[in-house]
């Protein structure tokens, strides 16, 4: 079975205005701290593990030296041919890409958000369009797999712009395999929630999204979950084994894990987990064991997401549009781009009842590759 490690890295130069992340721009002279109750917390919670895929998440994981991620690599062990991911945004990717793939760093997931410096701007980040456009250059010359995130949605872009620079990098020779593109979600306490004027439209987010989805078809790209697609079979291992309700250890401050089928979650403050660790408190502020019903209620949501979808017999299709849908030769039920933008309100139709446990299981143990065109 596939174990994922997380590693939360919760520090970054800037904020971005949307950003409800567990992550600070004020406390990097705790980084080295950090690190060091990184270290014991993964030697204490990661024994006898061994791992199939690793992300380091954020925060900006990419202001770490080579040094400190290779130190963090070593304490664990990690399966052969193991996906081994690092967000990085434009202006802190390392000027050797080389030396990622030397420490058994193969891909790196590159926080884009936009090629327009207006969009950048409404949006709070920190980089320009040049400098994304540099480290996109520079990772499609390297030998890493890459992916690229993007967010659409803020009042005063443009959406026909970000169709059209989509359209053009993935064209581009050694474009990314991987794209995440993302509506604008407006977080309470946030920047952003307080800009009511920057807030997205619905109606046109929705077309936006059918636009962008109908682009990456033609380009060669499938959108495999609601907001990722890929080319060439090439999705994130990772990430799909957590909408497959697998199991992941999660380490740092406000990290999830799911094992043994119980859900925690680490203390959220930075300081107060760094503090625990270093007490020998214990780092988890709490944890769920789901129900069986709820289990399969989640897991049944979750997959309704993805290009996976949902067994036969779990909705109720006579009273669903036909447009929203698609029914396979293997019978799975698995939407449309456009019931993809009502997942929410179709997945309170599913029908739980009408599936066990163990066939819950089976379907999600379907191999992603032969779901892929």
């Amino acid at each position: 079975m596939s174990l994922g490690l997380y590693v939360h890295v919760p520090f970054c130069v800037s904020r971005c205005d949307y950003c409800a992340f567990a992550t600070w721009s004020d406390r990097f002279e705790f980084l080295d701290t950090y690190l060091e109750m990184l270290h014991r917390e993964i030697n204490i919670r990661s024994e006898g593990m061994r791992f199939s895929s690793v992300f380091f998440g954020g925060g900006t994981p990419s202001i770490l030296s080579i040094e400190q991620l290779a130190s963090i690599l070593s304490l664990v062990e990690i399966e052969a041919g193991a996906e081994v991911t690092l967000e990085a945004n434009p202006e802190s990717l390392h000027d050797d890409l080389g030396s990622y793939i030397e420490i058994g760093i193969n891909r790196v997931s590159l926080g884009v958000q936009s090629l327009r410096d207006n969009d950048l701007k409404l949006l709070g980040r920190d980089h320009k369009a040049d400098q994304a456009k540099n480290a996109i250059s520079r990772l499609s010359g390297s030998k890493l797999d890459y992916s690229c995130d993007f967010i659409f949605g803020v009042n005063g872009g443009n959406p026909n712009f970000m169709v059209s620079d989509i359209a053009e990098l993935i064209a581009s020779v050694g474009g990314p395999s991987h794209l995440s593109v993302y509506g604008l979600t407006v977080e309470p306490g946030t920047p952003l929630a307080l800009n009511k004027h920057l807030h997205p439209n619905d109606d046109q987010d929705a077309q936006t999204y059918l636009d962008l989805d109908r682009q990456l078809c033609e380009s060669g790209f499938q959108t495999y979950e609601i907001s990722n697609a890929c080319r060439n079979g090439q999705l994130s291992k990772h990430n799909w084994n957590y909408w497959m309700q697998g199991e992941y250890l999660g380490v740092g401050p406000g990290a999830h894990s799911h094992l043994d089928g119980v859900r925690s979650w680490n203390i959220r403050d930075s300081y107060r987990w760094g503090h625990a660790v270093d007490s020998g408190l214990g780092v988890i502020a709490g944890q769920e064991q789901l129900s069986e019903y709820d289990r399969i209620f989640e897991g049944l949501s979750l997959a309704l997401r993805t290009v996976l979808g949902v067994p036969y017999g779990t909705l109720p299709l006579l009273e669903l549009p036909d447009d929203l849908y698609t029914l396979t030769q293997d019978k799975r039920i698995v939407l449309s781009a456009k019931g993809r933008l009502l997942e929410n309100q179709i997945a309170k139709r599913l029908l739980n009842e009408n599936v066990t446990l163990d066939q819950l299981l089976a379907h999600q143990a379907i191999e992603p590759s032969l779901l892929l065109d």
